[in-house]
């Protein structure tokens, strides 16, 4: 049977369509995969996107995703590509479908000049990550957990401002952004404001002013916690542990929430908080691939979950 690729607009896509194509790929259920969540990935969250669709016999059997974002490695701008949402109908599996995907997609990305590539690992996509973008580096996330008390404790500071309105929680963020160059994926107001106003995902922020913490109620294998999404400060040298602490409190009270889990690096932040959670316990979640997260590390001072679409 012959394969048709085709570049779709935003604005074609069958959000409902490539919910259904979803669940019978993953064979599973859940916001992650709703037609809600690819009508405002694709056409709100995001403002640079490639949507590669495989169609048969004019059905749509799988899609790649590519999203393109500003990416700043040792003081310099670069064009990154970020892939998702790779998945061919059952009866389609193989490698001829999500290669052809990956061939043309291929072009557009050079086309595009994108020189940083990253995607949050699966083994299915792997082999192809590698060979159509050379993404032979697997980093694994740092990740750290901990636990709140439901009371304030008594050396908690007044003055921090909880803040749900995503209007707000960009504002504050924003203002608390260090400087442009220290590395990874930059975010304007404006980009992190679509970011965050997910209908699938909640957020909140915590600041006093000089650090936010942006963070967001989840359920990840089962156990409720409060994801640490991305930090910000504007402080010379890092955060005060205490000072991190006291905001985190603070968001987990807010959003119900006994545990919280940080994922990525921050080193205008240097985040402490909580325990250091071995690779092993991790069990091969929480992988990027790329070409540059471990051999450029030292020019890219900030990667954390909310960089990647999972977060």
């Amino acid at each position: 049977m012959d394969i048709t690729i085709r570049n779709e607009t935003a604005d074609q896509l069958d959000a409902a369509l490539t919910s259904t194509l979803a669940r019978e790929a993953f064979q599973k259920d859940g916001p992650e995969l709703s037609a809600d969540r690819f009508s405002w990935s694709y056409r709100q969250g995001y403002d640079r996107l490639t949507i590669m669709s495989a169609f048969a016999e004019g059905l749509k059997v799988g899609q790649l995703v590519c999203l393109f974002k500003t990416f700043v490695v040792d003081g310099r701008e670069h064009l990154a590509a970020e892939f998702i949402d790779l998945f061919v109908s059952p009866e389609f599996r193989g490698f001829k479908v999500a290669s052809s995907l990956y061939k043309e997609m291929q072009k557009t990305v050079v086309e595009a000049g994108a020189d940083i590539l990253f995607a949050y690992a699966n083994e299915g996509a792997s082999v192809l990550n590698r060979r159509f973008f050379g993404m032979e580096e697997v980093t694994q996330l740092p990740a750290r957990i901990g636990f709140c008390l439901p009371y304030p404790a008594s050396s908690s500071r007044t003055g921090l401002a909880v803040l749900q309105n995503i209007n707000d929680i960009a504002s504050a963020c924003a203002a608390c952004s260090g400087p442009a160059n220290i590395g990874g994926v930059h975010l304007t107001r404006e980009e992190l404001l679509k970011r965050i106003s997910s209908p699938v995902h909640q957020y909140l922020c915590a600041t006093d002013g000089e650090i936010a913490i942006l963070a967001s109620p989840r359920i990840i294998r089962s156990v409720p916690l409060l994801l640490i999404c991305a930090t910000f400060s504007r402080r010379r040298g890092a955060a005060k542990k205490q000072a991190t602490a006291e905001i985190i409190e603070t968001l987990c009270r807010a959003a119900g929430r006994r545990a919280f889990l940080y994922l990525g690096w921050n080193d205008a932040v240097g985040f402490s908080n909580g325990l250091r959670v071995s690779e092993r316990l991790l069990k091969g979640k929480f992988l990027i691939q790329s070409n540059c997260l471990n051999s450029r590390r030292d020019g890219i001072g900030r990667f954390e979950i909310l960089d990647v679409d999972y977060g």
